[in-house]
């Protein structure tokens, strides 16, 4: 038993070799799959097969010494573990190979066709090869299990502490892409028809999802065709649906707080924080105004549609006589929407968009094979920073917008937390409105603090009374903080208490900055669970700071102060930030 022992000690050296290399070359494919180099991540999942086979090779080269191995105590574990990653080190490896199969058909389609309906085919062979994926990476950790709490030595223990790692990532990356493309698919009407209120958000009217509501769509889909059905003016649908309101006595508080208190249209379905609310409440003002039920609702920012054209090249608009690139198109939404329509005084100022805003989507339905790529990629830096969203009446699809933060809501999360959801009224200069953010943490050892902000809103833009352009920046605005915390009477008087969502309270307060002039909030918030008290007695303060969706030239200030004697592990939170998208980060700090 002592021979054998020995023997197969020397086996499973080599063995072990084999196995890092090919854990090595997983990962070194992993990569390659994320900078969609295919070929190259193909040569590395083969050279992770032979190494894994060549571990197998290296433990059967014990011969008849195997068996008796597989009975020594202590090194029948070894053996018993090396055996088992080199299975399930081949099985990963197959999980990989169906990996780059599934995205060979959106990288490099062929026979597929264009447009939606050739996306189709190539998602549905997507799928299947990542539920084989999947199959092979459970698989893999099946075989792995029994051997959780054994006691493993040198190269072998490593490698079971780096897959302990790895395969949960690789599982979660795996499983998170199937669960989106069944999604995608199911949301295309591949399981059943559907059909989707667009809307086109104005971020000149600024409201906490983006913008007002201007103009709105019904989108079709049936087994991945896809049809925008209509398209026309926000006004043309509330005008002639009189009914279809909430009446002001249980309309949103920013449209309560005017004295007379106002209707709420699907105009302003979007006067909460979160667009899941929104679509709920759009949908059911949608079916009192007589229309075929919608299965969910999707919004769209001008910045969206832009990045859109960045992929799919210029657009003619031929009623308008323009050729709109992502270049100019804000430039020429504004010159139609506001400047020349405001001057002719012209009812029908909204046209524009709604001849660009299906033009963009009927150019992106019948998109050729070639685009895929580079349009899921804007699709995806659209949606992650809220220049889109969606919510449907389907879970699965909603999980899968959820994971992504995809769907529009305030994220459920502790530490530190900001959200400014604001209400434009009248007022068409949202672009011109810049904001400065003075955000100053006390944080206590016991991880509660005080966080203090004062919102700085400056109107940059000179008075202008054609089409109530920019009279003043009246707005609504509703903060929210940290989960758990609560106002401090330091805070500025509020005009109204909001209701918290995700956990994180809110109050609201009005403000005004006149043209070229500026205004000020000042709230305070007692945050009892500010920052997380970790094992070792270190804190880790975490933040997450939303940005408005599709405004550009906002600024973070961050001042964090720690308890007496306590210092930054590393660098600590950054002095400033650009709000172009969301700030998250988390830093540790422990007693000096």
């Amino acid at each position: 038993m002592i021979v054998a022992g020995a023997w197969a000690a020397i086996h499973l050296r080599a063995a072990a070799g084999a196995g890092a290399d090919g854990r090595d070359a997983l990962a070194r494919a992993r990569s390659d799959v994320a900078g969609r180099r295919l070929d190259e991540a193909s040569r590395e999942l083969a050279a992770a097969r032979r190494s894994f086979d060549r571990m197998a090779a290296d433990l059967h080269r014990l011969g008849p010494l195997l068996p008796v191995a597989r009975r020594v105590p202590f090194v029948r574990l070894q053996v018993g573990y090396a055996e088992a990653l080199a299975d399930a080190g081949r099985l990963l490896a197959r999980s990989g190979e169906e990996g780059v199969a599934a995205a060979t058909p959106i990288l490099r389609p062929s026979g597929a066709g264009d447009g939606a309906a050739g996306a189709l085919v190539a998602l549905r062979r997507a799928d299947d090869h990542l539920r084989r994926s999947t199959a092979c990476i459970d698989a893999a950790a099946a075989r792995l299990r029994p051997f959780a709490r054994d006691r493993l030595v040198g190269p072998l223990g490593r490698a079971r502490s780096a897959l302990a790692r790895d395969l949960p990532d690789a599982a979660e990356q795996v499983g998170s892409a199937e669960r989106g493309l069944r999604a995608l698919l199911a949301f295309a009407g591949d399981s059943g028809p559907r059909r989707y209120l667009v809307f086109s958000q104005n971020p000149d009217e600024v409201r906490p999802t983006g913008g007002y509501l201007g103009s709105y769509g019904v989108l079709a889909a049936a087994d991945g065709r896809l049809v925008l059905e209509r398209y026309d003016s926000i006004e043309s649908w509330y005008g002639t649906h009189p009914r279809a309101v909430v009446p002001p006595e249980r309309a949103a508080l920013p449209l309560r707080v005017p004295s007379p208190p106002m209707r709420q249209t699907i105009a302003n379905a979007n006067a909460s924080a979160e667009w899941p609310a929104a679509t709920r409440l759009a949908m059911d003002l949608w079916r009192q105004g007589g229309e075929a039920p919608v299965d969910g609702a999707l919004a769209v920012t001008p910045e969206f549609l832009a990045r859109l054209l960045s992929v799919l090249g210029p657009l003619q608009v031929p009623a308008f006589g323009d050729i709109v690139t992502a270049e100019n198109l804000l430039e020429r939404l504004d010159y139609h929407t506001h400047l020349e329509g405001s001057r002719l005084n012209d009812p029908n100022r909204k046209q524009f968009l709604t001849a660009l805003a299906p033009a963009v989507l009927h150019r992106l339905l019948d998109a050729r094979s070639a685009q895929w790529a580079d349009i899921a990629s804007a699709l995806a830096a659209g949606f992650s920073r809220r220049e889109a969203m969606a919510w449907t009446t389907d879970a699965g699809v909603n999980q899968a917008l959820a994971e992504h933060r995809w769907d529009g809501a305030l994220p459920v999360i502790g530490g530190d937390f900001f959200f400014d959801a604001e209400f434009a009224y009248k007022a068409k200069n949202g672009r011109g409105l810049h904001r400065t953010f003075d955000h100053h943490v006390v944080l206590r050892p016991d991880g509660s603090g005080v966080v203090t902000t004062t919102v700085t809103i400056e109107n940059t833009r000179p008075f202008s009374a054609g089409g109530l352009q920019n009279l003043d920046s009246a707005s609504y605005l509703t903060i929210y903080g940290p989960a758990g915390a609560a106002l401090d009477p330091a805070s500025d008087p509020p005009a109204a208490d909001e209701e918290p969502v995700a956990r994180h309270p809110a109050a609201a307060w009005l403000r005004s900055a006149a043209p070229l002039g500026s205004t000020t909030l000042t709230v305070t918030w007692q945050a009892p669970r500010l920052a997380a008290r970790e094992a070792d007695g270190s804190l880790t303060y975490s933040l997450w700071w939303m940005h408005l969706p599709a405004h550009a030239g906002d600024v973070l200030r961050l001042r964090v102060d720690l308890p007496r004697g306590w210092r930054w592990r590393g660098a600590g939170p950054p002095a400033g930030a650009r709000l172009d998208d969301d700030v998250v980060g988390s830093w540790s700090a422990a007693r000096s």
